[in-house]
């Protein structure tokens, strides 16, 4: 089940809720003040990759050793 990620308009809060991805844009209520004046926020992640593309600490894809 994904984690989304949340803001209330009426208090400001942030949260995060798991929820099928069906419920993603549906009305949740904000844990803190109650509201259902909540929206989803686009979610940033960190991937772990350098500006190369390649996996930091790897040696990426089509590479070999000799």
């Amino acid at each position: 089940m994904p984690l989304y990620e949340y803001s209330c308009d009426e208090c400001g809060r942030t949260f995060e809720e798991l929820r099928p991805s069906s419920e993603a844009d549906a009305t949740i209520d904000c844990p803190s003040c109650e509201s259902r004046r909540t929206s989803r926020k686009l979610s940033s992640f960190a991937s772990g990759a350098s500006s190369s593309g390649s996996p930091k600490g790897g040696s990426g894809c089509g590479t070999r050793f000799t």
